[in-house]
C-alpha cells in the first residue's frame, strides 16, 4: 500500500473513530435525558392527581391527561386494592418504583402517596424513547458512514497534495544519471520538511560530485605523474636497443633507467598509502598502542636517510598508550619525518614531539615534527595536504602524496591538521587526534 492509501486510511478511520466516539456519548446523553424528561412528565402528572384529590376528591381518573400524552395514571389504596386507572393503563399495574415489564412492553413506573395513605401511580411506555434512540442511532450510523467515505476521500486528495512535491523529487531524482553531476533537484518552493530534504540531498549530491572530481583529477594527476618516468624509461631503453651505442651511453642509460625506476617505485609506493588512508576512510581500527615506541619504530624506518644525509632525529615522546589505528597514524608520522629529515638540510636536527592533552575520557594526542631547513616560505598552508601539490622549497622528484596520506589518515581519525614556519627557521608540521583511554599495550 502506497503512503498516499496508508494516509488516506488513517485519516479516514480517525475520522470515523472520532465520530463512533463522540456518538456513543451523543446517544448515551440523548437516552438520559429522554428518561429524565419522562421521569419529570410523570411526577408532574403525579402532582396533578394529589392536588385534585386533595381539593375536590377523585374525579375523572378515567380519562387520559391531555396536556401529559403516553402518559397513565392509576389509584390504589393505603393497603395495595385498586381503586381506579385510566383507561390507558396497563393490566397488572401494581404501585411500584421502577420498570414494569409486559410481554415485549416495558413501563416506567413511579408511585407517590396522598396525605390520606392513597397511592398515585403514574407511568409510560418506553418504546417511544427507545424508538427516539433508535432512530437517533440510525441516523448517527449514515452520517458516520457518509462522513467517513467523505473524509476518506478528502484525506485521498489531501496526501496526493500534500505529497507531490515527494512526486516530483522523485522524478528529479530519477532522470540523474551518472553524466548529470552537475545538475540539481528543483529547490523548495516552501521550507517544509519535504523542502529540507530536498536541500539535504542538493547537499549530498555536491558532495558526492566534489568526491567524484577529486577522484577524477586524482587519476588525472596520477597518469601525469607516471606518465613522464615512464617516458623517459621508455626513452633511456631505446638508447640500450641501438646497436651503434657505445658502453659509456649503454652504462649512462642503465644508470639513468635505475633512477627513473626508483621514482616510479616511489611513486606507486606514495599511490598505494594514500589509497589505503583513504579507502573507508570512516573506519579505523583503535587498538592500545605504546606510543613511544610506535614513534622509535618509524624513526627507524628513516634512520637510513637521516645518517645519509646527516641528520639527527630527537624524540621527546612519553612512554603513554593511546587508543589508535596504529597502521594510520605511522603513515602519518612517517611521511612527516620523511619530509623533515629530506627538507631539513645537512648535518641538521630533526624533532619529533608528542604530548597528551585533556582529562580521561577525552584526551587528545597531539604530535609535532619540527625541521631547521628553509621553511614553508609564503606559501599558502592550506594546499599543501591537497594530492600533487608541492611547496615552493620542495626539491628533488617528490610526488606531492606525502602530506595527502597525513591529512586523510588524521581525517580518519576526526582528527586536525597544520603547517606553519618556525621560529628561527625551519617548519613545522602538526596532527591532532582524540585519543581514547586505553589499557596497558602489550609490551
Amino acid at each position: 500500500m502506497s503512503i498516499r492509501s496508508r494516509l488516506a486510511v488513517s485519516y479516514g478511520a480517525g475520522v470515523v473513530l472520532t465520530l463512533v466516539i463522540v456518538g456513543l456519548l451523543v446517544w448515551w446523553q440523548m437516552g438520559v435525558a429522554l428518561r429524565d424528561s419522562l421521569e419529570t412528565t410523570l411526577q408532574t402528572r403525579a402532582a396533578g392527581i394529589l392536588t385534585s384529590l386533595e381539593n375536590v376528591g377523585q374525579v375523572g381518573l378515567q380519562e387520559a391527561d391531555q396536556t401529559a400524552p403516553g402518559v397513565f395514571a392509576a389509584l390504589f389504596a393505603a393497603d395495595g386494592s385498586f381503586v381506579d386507572a385510566t383507561v390507558d393503563a396497563p393490566s397488572g399495574l401494581r404501585p411500584i418504583d421502577g420498570v414494569l415489564d409486559r410481554g415485549d412492553r416495558h413501563y416506567l413506573v413511579r408511585t407517590q402517596t396522598a396525605p390520606d395513605g392513597t397511592l398515585v401511580v403514574t407511568g409510560a411506555d418506553l418504546q417511544p424513547t427507545a424508538d427516539a434512540q433508535a432512530a437517533f442511532a440510525r441516523l448517527l450510523v449514515g452520517v458516520g458512514l457518509s462522513a467517513g467515505a467523505a473524509s476518506l476521500f478528502g484525506g485521498w486528495l489531501l496526501a496526493g497534495r500534500a505529497l507531490r512535491p515527494v512526486a516530483q523529487l522523485i522524478g528529479d531524482a530519477a532522470t540523474l544519471g551518472p553524466g548529470d553531476l552537475h545538475r540539481r533537484l528543483t529547490p523548495p518552493a516552501r521550507m517544509d520538511e519535504v523542502g529540507r530534504l530536498t536541500l539535504t540531498l542538493n547537499g549530498m549530491l555536491d558532495r558526492i560530485a566534489e568526491s567524484v572530481e577529486r577522484q577524477r583529477l586524482f587519476v588525472a594527476m596520477a597518469a601525469h605523474e607516471l606518465r613522464t618516468p615512464l617516458a623517459a624509461l621508455r626513452v633511456e631503453l631505446d638508447v640500450v636497443e641501438r646497436d651503434d651505442a657505445s658502453l659509456g651511453e649503454y652504462r649512462q642509460a642503465v644508470h639513468e633507467a635505475h633512477g627513473d625506476a626508483i621514482r616510479l617505485s616511489s611513486l606507486v609506493t606514495s599511490l598505494l598509502e594514500l589509497a589505503a588512508t583513504q579507502e573507508d576512510a570512516h573506519r579505523i581500527e583503535r587498538r592500545p598502542v605504546r606510543l613511544r615506541q610506535m614513534a622509535s619504530a618509524v624513526v627507524r624506518g628513516v634512520d637510513p636517510l637521516a645518517r645519509q644525509r646527516g641528520v639527527a632525529v630527537m624524540l621527546d615522546v612519553p612512554d603513554a598508550v593511546v587508543q589508535v589505528d596504529r597502521t594510520r597514524v605511522e603513515y602519518a608520522l612517517g611521511n612527516l619525518l620523511n619530509n623533515a629529515v629530506t627538507y631539513g638540510g645537512r648535518g641538521s636536527e630533526v624533532e619529533v614531539r608528542c604530548r597528551i592533552d585533556g582529562d580521561p575520557g577525552a584526551r587528545t594526542m597531539t604530535v609535532e615534527v619540527l625541521d631547521r631547513g628553509p621553511g614553508l616560505g609564503d606559501d599558502p598552508t592550506d594546499g599543501l595536504f591537497e594530492p600533487f601539490v608541492r611547496g615552493a622549497q620542495a626539491q628533488g622528484a617528490g610526488s606531492g602524496l606525502g602530506l595527502a596520506t597525513v591529512a586523510s589518515a588524521v581525517r580518519a581519525h576526526g582528527g586536525a591538521f597544520g603547517a606553519c614556519n618556525r621560529d628561527g627557521g625551519g617548519a613545522r608540521f602538526w596532527f591532532t587526534i582524540p585519543s581514547e583511554d586505553a589499557a596497558p599495550a602489550d609490551a
